[in-house]
């Protein structure tokens, strides 16, 4: 997480096609635990499309570092679908009470 946003990209790139299936275990591990959706989420955006091409090609070497990533992924998305829908609710909820409030 030291890494600037910015820069992501840069690293990403510079990064060789022998360190891609540890970024992705990295990547996946550090996600799991981590508040930081966004920074990682964009960390795997740009790993997929610099790298991706290359990694869809040899498939079978990152098959499992892939399946970890993408169990994460979907555990943070679930988690993040959670909280909206809570937040939608709540919000629906204080509407409908300011409107009774106003008379509407």
């Amino acid at each position: 997480e030291d890494t600037p946003y910015e820069s992501i990209g840069l690293v990403v790139k510079s990064i060789g096609r022998q360190h891609l299936c540890q970024l992705t275990q990295f990547l996946s591990k550090c996600m799991e635990d981590s508040p930081h959706v966004e920074y990682y989420l964009q960390w795997c955006l740009e790993l997929l499309q610099t790298h991706g091409v290359y990694m869809e090609k040899n498939r079978g070497k990152y098959l499992r570092s892939f399946r970890a990533l993408f169990r994460v992924v979907q555990s943070r998305y679930a988690d993040l679908k959670t909280i909206c829908d809570d937040n939608k609710y709540s919000l629906q909820f204080l509407e409908s009470q300011a409107n009774l409030l106003l008379g509407e």
